[in-house]
């Protein structure tokens, strides 16, 4: 019989459904279609609980500890942007330019003309408010490769707004 202290999918639910509106608005910066959006935070979701299948049935949770479960929504949201941007990247790729033109919005089309990786690196510091070393951690990147991507995300976006402003 399992403990009634270990974390099961209920519990894992209850943690993870405040993060879904964030996660919508990190996969709408990666595929910019509503239905690709959800869908992409659904498989995310799908592919974290099948990898982390172990973590989470011996993961003890006491739902009723503040601190506790917002440390580990914090961890579980770190770790549904890695699959998150993981399947992101490839479906952006994969939907292609063709899409973008159709759904993406018209007055954000200079984001959405950057790299993938680099409008969630944007996202996820700008409007998530994430450090440079905790990206880093989240993709595995290197610190100079994170600061790497935002400086060349700037420099693209201004120097588009830049040539707007010329005509």
């Amino acid at each position: 019989m399992e403990k009634s202290s270990t974390m099961r999918r209920k519990e894992f639910y209850q943690l993870a459904s405040p993060l879904t509106e964030k996660l919508y608005q990190l996969a709408y910066s990666l595929v910019p279609d509503d239905l690709q959006a959800e869908q992409l935070v659904i498989d995310s979701v799908n592919a974290y609980l099948l990898k982390e299948k172990k973590w989470i049935h011996n993961k003890h949770v006491d739902l009723l500890q503040k601190k506790e479960v917002g440390i580990l929504r914090k961890m579980i949201f770190k770790s549904l942007i890695r699959y998150l941007g993981d399947l992101g990247v490839r479906r952006s790729g994969q939907l292609g330019e063709q899409s973008l033109r159709v759904s993406g919005p018209v007055e954000f089309s200079q984001f959405f003309s950057l790299d993938p990786k680099i409008r969630l690196v944007i996202r996820l510091r700008y409007d998530n408010h994430f450090t440079v070393d905790e990206i880093g951690d989240i993709f595995n990147m290197p610190r100079y490769e994170v600061i790497e991507k935002i400086h060349n995300g700037r420099f693209l976006l201004l120097n588009d707004l830049n040539k707007g402003e010329e005509i």
